[in-house]
């Protein structure tokens, strides 16, 4: 069982008036670039956490074979707050507790990575198959990016990072469980924070 939950609860604070992951792109948005990347993976289920402009988002995407589930917390729980949300969500789904322990993978994805590939999430979820680690990242030179993906044996421990911390402080805390995936190419690393990222994936996409 392989479920994606995709973070689009964010206030876009950094953007500043306006919601990044509602900026046009390619035939779409943002957020639904990024979640049509997601779908044409061998994922089971999408969850798209929402929260700031939540009927917006769902409205972005409501054609798409993707369950909603709002984070209340999203105003002051940041990341963290999302990702825990869906954590829940996935712990109570009577489809999730069906699959073994060892069997059963989230993937943690950004809403504002339009440039996510298929192929690299392919990779993530063969080196899970491949029992190559716990937890999986890429990695391009020394600097980690997204997706993460992550055996449901470490669910509970992200659910139990207190506010104010974040997943990467669960990765340092145990290296052990982390695998890499190198990538030649910085696209992990780019999302849509600011202005001029935004403008940066534009032009890498050609759009």
């Amino acid at each position: 069982m392989i479920s994606a939950i995709v973070l689009a609860a964010g206030m876009s604070s950094r953007y500043g008036s306006q919601n990044k992951l509602l900026l046009p792109f390619g035939e779409g948005s943002v957020v639904r670039c990024t979640v049509q990347a997601v779908l044409q993976t061998k994922v089971d289920q999408v969850l798209v956490i929402t929260g700031h402009d939540c009927e917006k988002i769902e409205a972005a995407l409501i054609d798409l074979p993707v369950s909603f589930v709002y984070n209340p917390h999203y105003r002051e729980g940041e990341m963290l707050s999302s990702i825990q949300t869906g954590l829940r969500h996935l712990m109570s789904n009577p489809k999730t507790e069906a699959v073994s322990e060892t069997a059963s993978v989230c993937m943690i994805v950004l809403g504002d990575q339009p440039l996510l590939q298929v192929s690299l999430v392919q990779r993530l979820i063969r080196a899970f198959d491949q029992n190559c680690g716990e937890i999986i990242a890429p990695r391009f030179q020394n600097l980690r990016g997204h997706p993460v993906l992550m055996a449901r044996k470490w669910w509970a421990s992200a659910l139990a990072i207190p506010p104010g911390h974040n997943l990467r402080d669960l990765l340092k805390a145990h290296p052990e469980a982390v695998s890499f995936i190198q990538v030649n190419s910085d696209i992990i690393l780019r999302d849509v924070d600011t202005p001029e990222a935004y403008a940066e994936v534009c032009a890498l996409a050609g759009v």
